[in-house]
This record gives C-alpha cells, structure tokens and sequence, in this order.
C-alpha cells in the first residue's frame, strides 16, 4: 500500500505570495510606463532590478521543481506516457478554455478568424509556446500574456532526465548548469531570447527547487535562511554593483527560502490557513488570468489622471476581480478533465 506524502502546507503560501507579487508588479508596471498615472512604489523595481521575471518567476520556476520533485521523484520509461498526460491536464486544459474564449472575441470583432496571419502560427499557441517564442515569431495569436507558459512545458518535458541527473550525475549537473546561468553574466551571441527567460536560467532555478526537497531537512535550516535570505534582503534594499541579473539569482533563492519559513508559521494559523490553501489551489488560473483582467479594468481609467491612493483602490479591485474569474475557470476547466470524453482520453494514457 503506497502512503500518501504529508502535504507541504508552506508551498501553497509560497504560490501565493508569488501570484501576489507578479500580478502587483504587472499592476505596477501598467501604471508606471502611462504618463496620466502615478508611479506605482510597489514591487516594481528593487535597488538592483526588477521584480518580474528577473526574481518572482525565478521563485515560482523553484517552487515548480520542488513540488514536482516531492511528488513525484523518479520518472520510469514505463511511466512516461502517465507522466507526461498527467502534466498536459495540469497545463493545457485551463489554457486552451481562456484561449478559445478570448480567440472568439477577438476573431468574431475582427471578422476574420485569421486576423494576425498564417494560421500556421496556432501550432505554436497550442502548444504553448507562443509567448515564450514571440522574440522569434512576433506574428502569432499571443494574447493570455504569459511567457512562462511555454517553459514551464519545456521544463516538464525534461523533467524525467532531470530525475535521471539527480540520481546519477547530481554535482555535475548543478555545476553545469549553475555554471552556464553565471556565464550569462557576459554576452552570448548564441541566444537571441533575453537571458532571463533562456531556458538554461529557467532550468537552474526548476534544479535548485528539486535540490531544496532533495536535501531539505538540511536545507531548511533557520541558519541557512538567515543567511541567504539576508543576502537577498540587502540585493532588494541596498544598490550593489553587481550584475542586476546575477543578483536576481541571489533574491530568488534568498527569498524562495524566506517565503518557506515563514509559510511554515504562517500557516500553523487556522483562521488564514484556508485562504491560502485555496489562493494555492487557483494558483496557476490567477497566473492565466492576470494579464486580460488587469489591462480590462485598468483601461476603464485611462482617460484620467489616477493617483497612488486611486491605483491602490483600483488594484484592490483587480484582485477581487481576478479571484473571481479564476474561480470560475477552476470549475470549468474541472467540468472540462471530468467530462466523459475527457476521462475516455485519459484512460488511454493510464
């Protein structure tokens, strides 16, 4: 009889506290480049870079690995197949429901359903990549607004051969690949893609969150934190001359370790735990809807000068707002895996 993993409450604040700070940085770079508005101060800029992808999705890329490394931490080829079908019904379904609805909209107000160019350039929406490949092929129907999409997939599909490394070849992966992270330090004229969203970057941080379960107990040493999370606090607080992108490194280890800490006590609060268990669970959704929320609401307000006070009132009810309709396409993408000839397809892959 297989037991069932304790569950790491601390992950479903970390996702939370992440999806907060990417969907205030977006908020804030929205009312930061339009000249009416006032400069949102929050989570913007840090003293050496931005909070973006330069950090929090570092943290969520770390946060991917580990949980994915707890739950499931060797991959056998007879697997694959159950694997790799587990990890599209996580992705896609949701996906694909607000793509089409949007897609709809945008194709039934334009009067042509390929109203961007070739329909070739779909293949790369369905499978995800269209964000993540837009520095390449910019004419595509790339509207969710979400990069990450496309390397969390490519980070999935070498999943099992990371699990293969961490058996095998642990050290010299980690120095590969942290290695090949600090080279971009210098410029590469290999990469077009900007080094924050290479997938070599991405890869590093989805490796240091499976090295975090690996060795957590040791890991998760209040020492340790102290330590690394103090570093990250004077790279957010204190200009250093430093590479920003090299410092971002640092901040999101720092705080991937701080945000756990301070998830395990959080959480051990019975009054706030639900609500962070259910922010966890719509996660992902909130990721999805951010970008399509945020600008709707925002773009009410654009024809007038908002201040700070205002854009904090506005973006208490972009929040509400994105609760809502990732509430919303939780269930119907739940309605969607549950339907007959869904579990009819997922039968064939079990």
């Amino acid at each position: 009889m297989t037991m069932k993993k304790e569950r790491i409450d601390s992950f479903d604040f970390m996702r939370s506290a992440t999806a907060w700070i990417i969907v205030i940085y977006h908020f804030a770079c929205i009312c930061n480049t339009t000249p009416q508005y006032g400069n949102f101060p929050l989570f913007y800029t840090h003293a050496n870079g931005v909070w973006g992808e330069n950090t929090s999705v570092n943290i969520f890329f770390m946060l991917s690995g580990a949980s994915l490394f707890y739950n499931y931490p060797k991959q056998k080829f007879s697997d694959l197949k159950h694997y790799y079908f587990a990890r599209f019904k996580g992705l896609f379904p949701m996906f694909y429901i607000l793509w089409f609805f949007l897609y709809y909209q945008k194709a039934t107000t334009a009067g042509n359903l390929f109203y961007n160019g070739s329909p070739k350039s779909m293949l790369l929406t369905l499978s995800g990549m269209d964000g993540y490949l837009s520095y390449r092929y910019p004419q595509n129907y790339y509207f969710i607004g979400e990069w990450f999409l496309g390397a969390l997939a490519l980070l999935y599909l070498l999943y099992p051969l990371l699990t293969f490394c961490m058996e095998h070849c642990m050290i010299l992966t980690t120095l590969l690949l942290g290695g090949a992270t600090l080279a971009f330090h210098w410029p590469i004229p290999y990469f077009q893609i900007q080094r924050e969203r290479n997938l070599i970057v991405c890869l590093f941080a989805f490796w240091l969150g499976m090295l975090f379960i690996r060795f957590r107990e040791w890991l998760s040493a209040k020492w340790i934190t102290a330590v690394f999370g103090g570093i990250a606090l004077i790279f957010i607080f204190v200009k250093i001359p430093i590479d920003p992108f090299l410092c971002a490194q640092a901040i999101a280890v720092g705080l991937f370790l701080l945000f756990y800490q301070i998830g395990n006590v959080v959480m051990r609060y019975e009054k706030i735990r639900p609500f962070f268990l259910y922010t966890g669970r719509i996660s992902y959704a909130i990721f999805l809807l951010q970008h399509v929320v945020m600008s709707q609401i925002i773009g009410l307000f654009s024809a007038y000068e908002l201040t700070i006070l205002q854009e904090s009132l506005i973006l208490i009810a972009t929040f509400l707002f994105i609760y809502l309709f990732a509430e919303i396409l939780v269930r119907l993408n739940q309605m969607l895996t549950n339907s007959r000839w869904f579990l009819k397809l997922q039968r064939c892959f079990s």
